[in-house]
């Protein structure tokens, strides 16, 4: 059996939510909604969080904590079906292929 590393943030809620599914057990991992950008000139697609709350502060230190998930979580198929993304170290795919594969 692979030897989890502890379920981490990787500085980013969506990557610390696929540390947190694989270690419920999960052996695939669909993306969607991972666009690692300011899309339109938005941190988020559904406007700022509160001042409290970061707003994509660290995207640039982003891609490299994926890159980072990946080794960990190499035995784990993890693909990227958003459809406008920055992040390139998943292999990517559309969402009607990954729905096919279910």
């Amino acid at each position: 059996m692979t030897k989890l590393p502890k379920v981490r943030s990787y500085a980013n809620s969506g990557a610390g939510a696929i540390s947190a599914a694989v270690h419920a057990g999960a052996k695939r991992v669909v993306l969607l909604g991972f666009d690692c950008q300011k899309t339109g000139g938005k941190s988020h697609w559904h406007g700022d969080h509160p001042k409290h709350l970061g707003n994509a502060g660290r995207i640039e230190a982003w891609h490299d904590e994926f890159l980072k998930l990946k080794n960990d979580f190499a035995h784990v198929e993890i693909v990227n079906a958003t459809r406008e993304t920055a992040l390139e170290c998943f292999d990517r795919i559309t969402l009607e292929a990954a729905l096919c594969r279910i």
